[in-house]
């Protein structure tokens, strides 16, 4: 009988060993050998399972920078990423209550992105390419704003544990697992 091999440790070694390759100056890119194999490991959708910025959960930081350090009362998060071949598509959705000073109001932030992406060993080389943020009050528009040319690449660490994967870009971090809520 045939024993399938973990191949979780593996991988992580492997991960390992390619990050701690030298730097000699020139720009070094994955084999494709390995980034093929890589990159259908991301394809799919996956959605956010816990989302924490400097040890506390994003949703405190979204609220005090969105929301001018207001609470968001009864608060919900969802956001899923659909990594496609060479795009993948982010959607963030954040609803709950405000206090007004004439009342609650229901509050919903939206974000859409595409964002190109490519891998590089332990991390995901990213840049969005369009999208757009909408916030409403009480059921009505209260902002759109839409993202004016393609961003800036960034660097997102990954690594996958277990079932989920793992995005580490600073202070921020993501658990995501598969599927859409």
């Amino acid at each position: 009988m045939a024993h399938k091999k973990n191949s979780e440790p593996r991988a992580m070694l492997m991960a390992s060993l390619s990050a701690s390759l030298p730097d000699s100056g020139g720009e070094y890119q994955m084999s494709s050998a390995f980034s093929d194999t890589e990159r259908r490991r991301f394809l799919g959708a996956w959605s956010i399972a816990e989302h924490m910025v400097d040890g506390h959960p994003y949703l405190e930081s979204f609220a005090a920078a969105a929301l001018r350090g207001a609470s968001l009362l009864d608060p919900s998060y969802d956001s899923i990423y659909d990594f496609r071949a060479a795009l993948c598509v982010k959607r963030v959705m954040i609803g709950g209550f405000v206090e007004l000073p004439d009342g609650r109001a229901e509050y919903t932030y939206r974000m859409s992105m595409a964002l190109s992406w490519d891998l590089g060993p332990g991390f995901l080389l990213v840049r969005p390419e369009l999208g757009y943020q909408s916030t409403s009050l009480a059921g009505k528009p209260a902002a759109v704003k839409e993202l004016g040319s393609a961003g800036e690449s960034l660097r997102i660490g990954y690594r996958f544990e277990g079932k989920d994967l793992l995005l580490e870009e600073g202070l921020d971090h993501k658990r995501l697992s598969r599927g859409a809520k």
